[in-house]
């Protein structure tokens, strides 16, 4: 993960006595000249900790009374998140002799007043929860924790708990190091804190979160993904389950036309939408609109128009949404220039923010060829790619060199086949077989490598199932017949044939010369006709994305093209 937020509990994690550690204002002040916000939370009322930090505070927010009270240091904004307690419940703990202490929402006693103090909620009927800080107890509202405080703050800010290390060491802290990607334990932890934290501290008081920061900073402000935070692709056939990190693993998802890549990397889309990561989709054919139903992203290129790059990278920084872009109406060389355009934008968001997390670009051989100017993009080290691609062998060979985890479905195309075979054999344990392996790939079954796991480098999945359903059509008959105005010919190498309809289409891309078929996809011939004659976009779409490929070398074949034509038409075969 790439940090771009740092928040600290106050007692017993940054301070001593009631005072900050000074080391760990100096690293806090370090992490800031690098563009990492610093956030403290506490449980004490906001007016305890501005007298307790005396002099210039190192922190951007302060997230007091236990996440009921946002103070934005840098505008002096105050955000109270929580209803002050009642005249009425004040009263009857004064009544009841229960000792207390209020803020502008918190009401804060001893652990031993536990039992008569819910007696009292429940006799009084407040919508109040049991807050438990080591020997001190507090009551808010229900549904306000120190993560919830967090999180308004990071919204006022533009930032992401994805990109959040948290600091912390009692019962109250738990939701905060629950809900930042990278959860610490400071020294002295109580047990429970301990083990809900992904990583622990050994050095005593703020000294020992000063030299954790001090690391984190040294280290590029980069930390391991937590191993609780995953993608889940699917099971193997024993109930293994085959997953990815959500950060620090850029992956190619590979395989024939149709053979399941997009329901994958939609897969993979909303499993990163759930866990709240950001993503920007690039979606140069439209394929993958039908995310656009889920909340909190929006779908640009059908009824909104495609912002300019600078705008796009702008809007994901700045909202809390994720975007799909849609480039289908830009011609193949503006698509190019706009990808180029918007991943450079988006580098620069990425660096000071850390959003998008994830840039997933379909088609990736359109932008991504030998030469490309996409191709520099990919170096980055403050977020992931993933790209979906039918043709791995276009795709440039440094491309590799950025690349962690290959995704294949079923690959039978012979030239794809022949490179994903030398990706198995380069990056699997020498005991796998390249070719049994692809050969197990069956159906809507996948294989994953992880070249950087050497546990578990090579797995055989069933794909999970998605909330949001891939967009798929019916197959049509194809022997309606058109007239000779209409007709396609086969032209180039000598040969001159007339097709009709989709059947006798079919067949004639069986039996045509190479050079005839390669002639017809560099012109765009077989899209051009089969959406302005035949009139089906949907194949025509399909065919573009062939066509897209012939001029960049890739040699024809047929079970390509025979493969969209028989996912559109039902064809009895003699």
């Amino acid at each position: 993960m790439y940090c771009r937020v740092i928040a600290c509990d106050f007692d017993g994690t940054s301070a001593t006595d009631g005072h900050p550690a000074p080391e760990l204002y100096a690293a806090l002040a370090a992490a800031r000249t690098q563009g990492i916000l610093t956030l403290l939370a506490t449980g004490r009322v906001l007016e305890d900790v501005q007298r307790a930090c005396e002099g210039e505070s190192p922190f951007d927010a302060v997230v007091a009374e236990n996440g009921a009270v946002v103070c934005l240091c840098g505008v002096g904004r105050i955000i109270q998140l929580g209803k002050p307690p009642t005249e009425k419940f004040l009263g009857a703990l004064r009544a009841e002799g229960i000792p207390f202490h209020t803020g502008s929402v918190i009401v804060g006693t001893g652990e031993q007043h536990a039992k008569p103090l819910l007696d009292l909620i429940r006799r009084i009927g407040i919508d109040g929860q049991l807050i438990f800080n080591r020997a001190a107890l507090m009551v808010l509202p229900s549904g306000i924790n120190k993560a919830t405080g967090i999180r308004c703050a990071l919204a006022a800010l533009g930032r992401s708990e994805r990109n959040m290390v948290a600091f912390g060491d009692a019962e109250n802290d738990i939701p905060m190091l629950m809900s930042a990607e990278v959860g610490v334990a400071a020294r002295g932890s109580i047990p429970s804190v301990m083990a809900s934290a992904d990583d622990r501290i050994s050095q005593p008081g703020g000294a020992g979160v000063a030299l954790y920061i001090r690391r984190l900073l040294d280290g590029g402000g980069t930390l391991p993904t937590p191993p609780r935070r995953t993608i889940a692709l699917g099971k193997s056939s024993s109930g293994k389950i085959a997953a990815l990190p959500t950060s620090g693993v850029n992956f190619v998802v590979s395989g024939d036309p149709r053979s399941g890549k997009s329901w994958i990397a939609g897969l993979i889309a909303e499993q990163l939408l759930e866990q709240n990561y950001r993503i920007c989709v690039i979606d140069p054919e439209g394929d993958h609109a039908q995310l656009g139903q889920r909340p909190g992203i929006v779908t640009f290129g059908q009824d909104l128009a495609v912002p300019t790059p600078h705008a796009a990278a702008k809007l994901i920084a700045a909202e809390p949404l994720s975007l799909i872009l849609g480039l289908s109406s830009l011609a193949p060389r503006e698509q190019v220039n706009y990808v180029d355009q918007l991943l450079a934008a988006l580098q620069e968001t990425r660096s000071a923010t850390g959003i998008p997390h994830w840039v997933l670009i379909d088609e990736a051989h359109y932008f991504f060829y030998a030469s490309s100017p996409c191709i520099k993009h990919l170096e980055s080290q403050t977020g992931s790619f993933g790209l979906i691609t039918y043709r791995t062998s276009i795709l440039a060979a440094e491309v590799f060199n950025h690349i962690s985890a290959h995704i294949i479905t079923s690959t039978k195309v012979e030239e794809e086949r022949y490179f994903t075979t030398k990706i198995l054999q380069a990056h699997g344990r020498p005991d796998l077989v390249a070719h049994a392996a692809l050969d197990g790939i069956k159906g809507s079954w996948a294989g994953l490598l992880q070249t950087a796991s050497p546990e578990s480098p090579w797995q055989i999945f069933l794909p999970a199932d998605r909330t949001t359903r891939h967009a798929h059509h019916a197959r049509k008959y194809a022997d309606t017949t058109l007239s000779d105005d209409k007709a396609f010919r086969f032209v180039g190498a000598g040969t001159s044939m007339m097709v009709r309809n989709m059947l006798e289409f079919r067949n004639a891309i069986q039996t045509a010369p190479l050079a005839s078929l390669r002639h017809h996809l560099a012109a765009g011939d077989f899209s051009r006709w089969v959406g302005e004659v035949i009139g089906d976009q949907q194949l025509a779409k399909g065919l573009r994305k062939l066509e897209r490929a012939a001029p960049s070398g890739a040699n024809p074949d047929r079970a390509e093209i025979l493969a969209h034509i028989n996912d559109h038409y039902l064809i009895q075969e003699e």
